[in-house]
């Protein structure tokens, strides 16, 4: 008897426990604010361009990935007066100035207009000179976390005047991709012509992207102003951005310790919420304002700096047994070439495309789908890029 009651009582506990529970919906979630962001720096080197990101801030709710601000008014202001202005090129809300060669003994501001006629503008800031990246280098470890290999990127730099002791880091990746099979043959509208060029050829591509964390590093805990062997990037075995060859080109900026602690705290917003514009206005305050509407925050730090860069390429062929081996279904069809004319196409499915030619009569062609044949289906392009080796 006295078990059955007492389990009496725990269904009855249960039951006002989980019928008192409201669900917490808070209005941050719901809110509909997208604040504007501003990412980028003021480049003082010779004969070098400035790039800022502007772009919306998202809410938890957003499906969306990006909202990039379209059609504004951005100017660099250096504190002798002079202006410099950016402009969205591509329409995407990059906004790139001209080759430019800024005094770095000045002060520099931003200036952004929207479209809705709201201004902005950061805090003036005095430009801080970069010191070289030392050497990047990297190490393929077993990781006890997975049970596997990886490749650790590690970037390594030293200012002698002592003068520099916080850096953040950011890179542009590029990587080799091959289609499934190789062709020698392409096709121009209704004909079928062999590769002569290496623009006419489908089989290796290059794709690029954007390191997306936040990358911080300090000395400032050692007697000298060193940074030694600090990861910026890590990849699982298999990874497909080894399968064949590897480039990562790495910018060192100088921060002074107010643009720091404002990157310390995006990174650490970034890492819980997933991304450098997904952050609730509060968590954070940076140099750049809304100077029309003070109620309504902005996002962003801008500092002026020059920049410093180093390359380093990675091949498949120093990572033993590393190969993703993705899964492709490619089927392939053998079809009657045309009789009047060989190199002429008119296979109706326009998935299919040219293999190889089989000799014999009648001539057959070999065909497969255009997916298998053709490496920009999975991103890039199959022009080689001016740097790679």
């Amino acid at each position: 008897m006295k078990k059955s009651s007492e389990g009496f009582l725990l269904i009855v506990l249960i039951f006002l426990y989980t019928a008192c529970r409201k669900p917490y919906d808070p209005p941050e979630a719901k809110s509909s604010n997208h604040f504007l962001a501003i990412y980028g720096i003021v480049n003082t080197d010779a004969n070098s361009s400035s790039t800022f990101i502007l772009s919306r801030s998202l809410n938890l709710s957003d499906s969306i990935p990006h909202i990039p601000e379209l059609n504004a008014h951005v100017t660099i202001i250096a504190s002798s007066g002079s202006n410099y202005p950016l402009t969205d090129i591509a329409g995407n809300g990059t906004y790139v100035s001209d080759i430019l060669n800024l005094d770095p003994t000045l002060k520099y501001q931003v200036s952004v207009t929207t479209i809705d006629g709201n201004k902005y503008l950061s805090d003036p800031v005095t430009p801080k000179v970069a010191p070289p990246i030392d050497s990047l280098t990297w190490q393929k470890i077993n990781d006890p976390a997975t049970g596997a290999e990886a490749v650790n990127i590690f970037v390594n730099a030293h200012d002698p005047t002592n003068n520099t002791r916080y850096y953040r880091w950011d890179y542009t990746e590029t990587y080799i991709h091959v289609a499934h099979f190789q062709s020698y043959w392409f096709r121009v509208d209704t004909l079928i012509a062999p590769v002569q060029d290496p623009s006419q050829s489908t089989y290796t591509c290059w794709t690029t992207g954007e390191s997306g964390n936040i990358l911080l590093g300090s000395s400032i805990a050692l007697g000298s102003d060193v940074i030694s062997q600090n990861q910026i990037a890590s990849f699982a075995q298999n990874d497909p951005k080894m399968d064949v060859r590897y480039s990562i080109l790495v910018r060192q900026y100088p921060l002074d310790l107010e643009a720091y602690n404002y990157w310390t705290t995006v990174q650490k917003n970034s890492q819980s919420l997933g991304g450098l514009f997904d952050l609730q206005p509060a968590q954070i305050t940076g140099n750049f304002h809304n100077i029309t509407n003070s109620s309504n925050p902005a996002l962003g730090y801008v500092s002026a700096s020059s920049v410093q860069e180093k390359r380093l390429f990675i091949d498949n062929q120093d990572l033993p047994n590393w190969k993703s081996n993705p899964l492709i279904d490619c089927p392939i069809k053998i079809i009657v070439a045309n009789f009047n004319n060989n190199y002429y196409w008119d296979y109706p499915d326009t998935s299919y495309t040219v293999y190889y030619f089989n000799t014999g009569v009648p001539v057959t062609i070999n065909i497969a789908p255009s997916d298998c044949l053709d490496c920009r289906y999975q991103g890039g392009t199959n022009i080689q890029p001016p740097f790679w080796q």
